[in-house]
């Protein structure tokens, strides 16, 4: 197989390097299945049978930018000036101490750290030493399952371990139009009725839907989600609807969720755990399309294009804000509670398109 000429020469230099350091050195997982299909990729995970430290330095002091470490896993992911990642770790093996826990993790072998891998579609090896640059090692048939489509697990207590697979599986398999294996999608089962997703937090859950709504064909792995039953593990009544494919951010997807679930929308956000001026932004929205009326304040492009999603035939005017003011009200003669009353009629009609303008708001009221 062929290492793409846009990464070669990083790769060679790294691997040359590591050489130097008496290490051995491959791209692994994801990035050798992306080169193997012809797709773009700017991520690379590299593994090395020795300390990386020196080699996370090495980088930064070659092709600048900048490097983040975590300490748990001894892993540094490094992103260079030019925008390319690289995540590089020292190979491992994991233990899963309880179900959905983070691994403790010990030194190992280049297989060892292949098998700990999600699937075998990622379980791929291409060294970068200059010995065998570019050299395939694939002992779990990674290419077998590429070849032939299907998604599969390394082991039978993979999802028990960590059920963060069940919801990279659903997205892998939408995202490629792969089938997933017979025993494969037998312990999925069985997993999602020990209800496993339970043990993960809300952090986890929340970057895994993240991902998912990332995808190009959301519609597919939603139908997956909802066919595997996961989508009650994210928040109970989520289903797919064709307004969620309308929008094009992440956040405003998030957003159209949200506006779906009616009354369990601000739960539903609240529960995500995402920034907090995320989430205000999006309650925003579906305060606006809750109450079906014009809002008293401007809308972020944000928040204006979830409520359009949700409501396409609204004019432009329905999404300004409300034509009058309180002080409008109160120099009509308007006073107490009659005030929020009158705006509350003027913001519904506006909503409607049965008013158009300021003068036709006041006209009205007086």
């Amino acid at each position: 197989m062929m290492i793409p000429k846009k990464h070669k020469e990083v790769l060679k230099t790294i691997g040359q390097y590591a050489d130097k350091l008496g290490q051995k050195a491959w791209v692994v997982g994801g990035a050798v299945r992306d080169f193997y299909l012809g797709r773009d990729t700017k991520d690379l995970d590299l593994v090395f049978e020795g300390p990386i430290d020196s080699i996370a330095n090495f980088c930064i002091r070659n092709w600048g930018g900048e490097k983040r470490k975590f300490s748990q896993f001894n892993t540094y992911r490094v992103t260079l000036e030019s925008g390319l990642k690289l995540d590089l770790v020292q190979a491992r093996k994991e233990v899963y101490v309880r179900p959905g826990a983070l691994p403790q993790v010990t030194p190992a072998t280049i297989k060892d750290d292949l098998f700990r891998r999600d699937f075998t579609a990622n379980a791929w090896a291409l060294s970068i030493s200059p010995k065998n640059f570019g050299q395939s090692y694939d002992p779990f048939g990674a290419q077998k399952a590429i070849d032939g489509g299907y998604i599969k697990v390394l082991h039978e207590k993979s999802f028990s371990d960590d059920p963060t697979r069940l919801y990279r599986a659903v997205r892998f398999a939408g995202r490629f139009n792969w089938k997933i294996e017979r025993k494969t999608a037998q312990w999925m089962t069985d997993a999602i009725r020990e209800e496993y997703p339970f043990v993960l937090s809300r952090e986890r859950i929340r970057q895994e839907f993240i991902k998912i709504l990332e995808e190009k064909d959301v519609c597919r792995i939603f139908t997956l989600l909802e066919q595997y039953e996961l989508t009650p593990f994210i928040y109970p009544g989520l289903k797919w609807s064709d307004e969620i494919a309308k929008v094009k951010s992440t956040e405003a997807k998030m957003g159209v969720c949200a506006c779906l679930l009616k009354d369990s929308g601000p739960e539903f956000l609240i529960t995500l755990h995402l920034p907090k001026e995320v989430t205000h932004e999006l309650l925003g929205a579906w305060s606006v399309f809750d109450a079906q009326k014009s809002p008293a304040a401007p809308l972020s492009a944000l928040q204006e294009s979830i409520v359009r999603a949700m409501c396409p035939g609204l004019k432009r005017t329905a999404l300004e804000p409300c034509f009058v003011k309180g002080r409008d009200l109160k120099d009509l003669g308007i006073s107490g509670r009659k005030i929020s009353s009158a705006m509350d009629h003027v913001s519904k009609l506006q909503w409607s398109g049965r008013i158009a303008s300021r003068e036709e708001a006041l006209s009205l009221l007086k």
